[in-house]
């Protein structure tokens, strides 16, 4: 078919991306499926954050490698095939409508991906210089925002215990700029003072806000494939020794998740304190099959040490400086990391050899728990491991291996791919020593880091037809040493099965089940714990409906329970929500119902928020939960967000503890926003 007369007609069948969602109910679609089996007590901002860079950043449709495709979740290997096929037997892509033409490719998959990419003007060319393409370019925000609960808490001077008495306001801001051109160069800041905390000018410690953080990326400037200044992230292999934030492990998406993408360095934009790098990395092609990755970090570090010995008992994560004690914790040690990634790709094999050393300023000598005997312990630790990436056909292979010195392994290797046109699985298998430490590791694992775990996970997906399909997981896995609050070599299982059904482009509708088993400690009478299974089981049932184009509805109802030692406890939670947009306003709102008898049995909902922030409350005790989110255009460089949340419990008259303690039964947040574009 002649390449013009196929675009004409592709744009004249515009009806699937017509309904393309906006980046925003892209995100939001994203967000909520990604993260419906959420029931840990982590922050999820780092990940949301990743699939914001991801939308805020498209990829060139004509530049886009397999590992970008694969970074964007919902693809399968088939129609990442098709896509390379398509674009080689047909030359560059000439718009992006013209992704309805790739064979296999789906109304649905088109309309997901859309938001991602794009296509370069032809006539658009990078040849002026650096300086006066970052001033002349249009693709920048900034955004300003400002949050606060209401009701006053113990910590703002109503306590006398000074200990508990927080430094600074109640008031939370957010400032963050950002100007990039996907493939050329990015340049942005972030800055943030969280409630508690001092905005305060104190050279060498705090210059304002009490956590800055700023990169500027080069791109493709010759052999110089990637420079990142600053703040950054790096993820390598299967995320053994370098995992980014942005790894998804195991969620609703059975088959893509539980591979990593080799993406190299990253801009790390987020507000999240730690889990960062913060220096210089650089890609480097050697020859067209080899490439040379490389980054130093320095950077200070908060702490908890030892009055006697001046050791470091503690790394603190939580970025928190509000209290004597969290501010006496401040920027403790010095953080300093380096490594080296020496990469081999061509055809169908990526593969890597990586490094990396870390050097603190002041041992880190944990204090010692039944748990932790085999807890990296000292002021330096190295890592050495290798990893092999294999595609052919609609299969690919993934695999990596890694080494701390003078410690334990580590281990991983899993096969994914479609084994016939409506079949897609997946395998990994694991095995951690209980000895291997790495900190910036993010690979697919039952416990929190890769370490004293093996498993073995098998994930389905199935497509019955467009409109229906089925997908689960099982996993089996053995801890060979003694975890937290399980004071015993134990093993657990873990399977989800989940329903997706879209009768109509209007109508979709979702059905999960999940089920998990641990080991865990009972109360002791004496210096010996009795261990006994626990298990959680979970089930959601949700649906949208879309009523016009301005109007939708949704509603989801979910539950669980949760039995450990011949008792049972339960929870449950019931949402209804609505949506409607018409011209320059959006509104989104919630109802939503709780009633949980314990922490076990907390109930997590995504909810949805102002733009590029994230909110996954823990629904707990009996109580309700509304919330409500105005959006307005005023004018094509400027929007405006209002967010008001309430949450009413029926079962306390007191809210929180310590220094978040609220006098009474009811707690209201509002937040605002202003995002500002030329």
């Amino acid at each position: 078919m002649n390449r013009m007369y196929l675009l004409v007609h592709v744009l004249a069948v515009t009806s699937a991306v017509a309904q393309t969602l906006t980046t925003e109910d892209m995100l939001d679609h994203l967000a909520d499926e990604l993260l419906v089996t959420a029931e840990a007590d982590v922050s999820y901002d780092e990940l949301y954050e990743t699939l914001t860079h991801l939308l805020a950043n498209p990829v060139e449709l004509n530049q886009v490698s397999r590992e970008q495709l694969r970074a964007f979740i919902m693809l399968s290997e088939s129609e990442i095939n098709s896509f390379i096929n398509y674009r080689k037997e047909q030359g560059p892509f000439l718009n992006v409508l013209e992704l309805q033409a790739i064979p296999g490719w789906s109304e649905t998959t088109v309309r997901h991906v859309t938001p991602f990419v794009f296509v370069r003007d032809p006539a658009s060319r990078i040849d002026q210089g650096m300086v006066r393409r970052i001033w002349s370019e249009t693709n920048s925000y900034l955004t300003v925002r400002y949050e606060r609960t209401l009701e006053p808490k113990r910590g703002y001077g109503i306590s006398e215990d000074s200990s508990r008495r927080y430094a600074g306001s109640p008031d939370k801001y957010y400032l963050r700029y950002r100007i990039s051109r996907p493939g050329d160069f990015s340049v942005g800041f972030t800055a943030e003072k969280d409630p508690g905390e001092l905005l305060d000018w104190n050279p060498g410690v705090q210059y304002g806000f009490d956590f800055l953080s700023g990169h500027i990326q080069l791109m493709r400037k010759g052999r110089l494939e990637n420079l990142v200044i600053g703040d950054f992230q790096a993820q390598f292999g299967q995320g053994l020794q370098l995992g980014s934030v942005f790894g998804l492990g195991k969620t609703a998406q059975t088959i893509t998740g539980i591979r990593r993408s080799n993406l190299g360095f990253l801009p790390y934009m987020s507000a999240s304190e730690s889990y960062y790098l913060r220096g210089i990395a650089a890609s480097f092609r050697l020859t067209d099959r080899f490439r040379i990755h490389v980054f130093g970090s320095y950077k200070n570090r908060d702490a908890s040490t030892e009055s006697a010995t001046d050791d470091v008992s503690s790394l603190q994560s939580s970025g928190l400086h509000r209290t004597p004690h969290e501010l006496q914790g401040r920027a403790q040690i010095r953080d300093r990391d380096m490594g080296i990634v020496l990469q081999f790709k061509h055809r169908a094999v990526d593969a890597g050899i990586l490094g990396y050393e870390k050097n603190l300023s002041r041992p880190w000598i944990p204090n010692p728990t039944p748990y932790n005997q085999f807890q990296f312990r000292g002021n330096e630790f190295r890592n050495i491991g290798a990893y092999v990436n294999i595609s052919w056909s609609n299969v690919t292979f993934f695999s990596e291996v890694a080494h701390t010195a003078d410690h334990g392994n580590a281990f991983t290797a899993g096969l994914l791919g479609n084994f016939t046109a409506k079949l897609e699985m997946s395998w990994l298998y694991r095995s951690f020593d209980a000895n291997y430490f790495s900190e910036y590791a993010n690979a697919v694992a039952e416990g929190s880091a890769p370490q004293n775990e093996q498993g073995l996970y098998w994930g389905m997906k199935y497509a019955f037809s467009r409109k229906l399909s089925l997908s689960g997981y099982l996993d089996v896995f053995r801890f060979p040493w003694l975890r937290y609050r399980v004071y015993r070599p134990s093993t657990g299982n873990e399977w989800l099965l989940r329903v997706d059904y879209s009768p109509t482009k209007s109508m979709t509708f979702f059905l999960q089940a999940r089920e998990e088993t641990k080991d865990r400690n009972l109360s002791a009478d004496g210096p010996l714990y009795q261990v006994e299974p626990g298990t959680r089981r979970h089930a959601w049932l949700g649906g949208e409906l879309i009523l016009s184009p301005s109007l939708s509805i949704q509603a989801r109802v979910q539950g669980s329970q949760y039995e450990l030692d011949g008792v049972i406890t339960s929870g449950m939670a019931f949402t209804q929500g609505a949506s409607w947009k018409q011209g320059r306003w959006s509104i989104s709102a919630r109802y939503a119902l709780f009633d949980t008898d314990n922490y076990d049995n907390r109930q997590y909902v995504y909810e949805k928020d102002v733009w590029m922030a994230t909110s996954l409350p823990a629904y707990d005790g009996s109580g309700i939960r509304n919330y409500f989110v105005i959006h307005y255009t005023l004018s094509r460089h400027l929007d405006c967000w209002v967010r008001w949340a309430r949450t009413w419990y029926s079962d306390r008259e007191v809210i929180g503890s310590g220094g978040e303690e609220i006098a009474g039964n009811a707690r209201n947040d509002i937040k605002f926003q202003l995002r500002i574009r030329p």
